[in-house]
């Protein structure tokens, strides 16, 4: 089994040149080409095409610098016949949605892939991901995955929880977990996200589980393959901070020192050798349990980008597109503790109460700056931020980046 190395990777110094990178299902504005032009490579898209779910992933904005756009009409044959022709040398899951092409062009291409596919679920849906994990011996919560609201009702009524998480099985949706108390409020709950879920991923099923107990983090991985497997390094891990109303508020980028990031690396090691992850960048998110140790709660490769995540690799000099483009030189950099850094992202809801009234959002920033102030730490401001990296956990990023002085 690997075992997960404490790592803080470098941006590499790439050279410009023709080399191409296979963006798969990438929503507009995704971010993806720009990012790989700073790196000297050329993207092409790969869309999902007419029966794509949702319609976000069916084509790119005509203002975004792919150098060609696939659409993927079922014909993998062809999809990567036009991809060996533009020279492509990498493939990266740009949404949830294209996980499953992207492992299945990267085989084809005997590129790395961030799994074998044929085991993508394993990867991509939280229900089968919790039965996976338990089988091997590794904790999670008990729950029970189907699209029967029925056969969710019927589950509880064996179980004497006080709690109880509904979410969406497939990872990666825009849809908050609810937590649940009654049974009334589960069969209440339950059409909304269903639909809501299977809107956006096309799978209608749905997890109930006992709620996690403990303090929350998200664990950031890159791995690689190896003479001797795949071998993941742990390149950040935050500790998750809630409001009283639930929203996440902030997240604080925990130093890799200590019993606790050990522990945590470990853990999430057995995990990513499990859910059979080969290559490319994984996030974790778990909770800390006082009596169970760590816990599981979601773990899904990283296909986000926006303004706040980059200003935070930026920081972090962990973007997960350098360790998909040049894995081997990332791991082998990231096996460097580097410079002790306090790291802050600030989460504000600032949508529904005041639109985008740039006015009432700079007085939201400027309290937040004197907050942070007189601790000598230095607020960015990214007022352009978009969707959150993390869409599960509730709240949308504004101010983004706290940095210690």
């Amino acid at each position: 089994m690997a075992t997960a190395r404490l790592a803080v990777g470098a941006r590499a110094p790439y050279a410009t040149g023709t080399a191409s990178v296979a963006v798969i299902a990438p929503q507009a504005g995704s971010g993806y080409p720009g990012a790989l032009a700073r790196r000297g490579r050329d993207a092409i898209a790969v869309t999902l095409g007419r029966g794509a779910r949702p319609a976000v992933y069916r084509d790119v904005a005509a203002d975004e610098e792919y150098v060609d756009v696939i659409g993927y009409d079922g014909d993998l044959r062809r999809t990567v016949k036009k991809l060996k022709t533009g020279g492509v040398e990498a493939v990266i899951a740009a949404s949830p949605a294209g996980v499953e092409l992207a492992e299945r062009i990267a085989w084809q291409l005997r590129l790395p892939g961030s799994g074998i596919p044929g085991s993508t679920l394993l990867r991509t849906d939280w229900g089968v991901q919790s039965g996976a994990l338990a089988q091997a011996g590794i904790t999670v919560p008990p729950g029970v995955r189907t699209a029967r609201l029925a056969e969710a009702l019927a589950w509880v009524a064996s179980r004497t929880l006080s709690v109880y998480r509904l979410t969406p099985a497939a990872l990666g949706v825009p849809v908050r977990s609810v937590n649940c108390r009654t049974l009334q409020r589960i069969a209440a709950v339950w059409p909304q996200i269903q639909e809501a879920a299977y809107r956006h991923s096309g799978n209608a099923s749905l997890v109930l589980e006992e709620r996690a107990q403990g303090r929350q983090y998200v664990v950031d991985s890159v791995t690689q393959l190896g003479p001797d497997g795949p071998q993941h390094a742990v390149t950040g891990i935050w500790t998750l901070l809630h409001s009283s109303t639930g929203l996440l508020d902030r997240t604080d980028l925990l130093h890799r020192h200590g019993l606790l990031a050990r522990r945590l690396s470990l853990y999430v090691s057995r995990v990513l050798d499990t859910l059979g992850v080969t290559s490319g960048p994984t996030s974790c998110h778990l909770a800390f349990d006082p009596e169970l140790g760590p816990v599981l709660l979601s773990a899904s490769t990283v296909t986000h980008r926006s303004h706040a995540d980059e200003a935070v690799w930026a920081i972090t000099d962990c973007d997960p597109i350098d360790a998909t483009l040049d894995g081997p030189v990332f791991a082998h950099r990231s096996s460097h503790i580097g410079p002790r850094i306090h790291v802050t992202r600030t989460y504000v809801a600032t949508q529904r109460r005041y639109g985008s009234r740039p006015a009432m959002l700079q007085e939201l920033v400027r309290a937040a700056y004197n907050s942070v102030h007189r601790q000598g730490s230095e607020l960015v401001h990214f007022p352009e931020c978009g969707a959150p990296s993390r869409r599960d956990l509730g709240s949308r990023p504004r101010a983004c980046r706290l940095r210690r002085r």
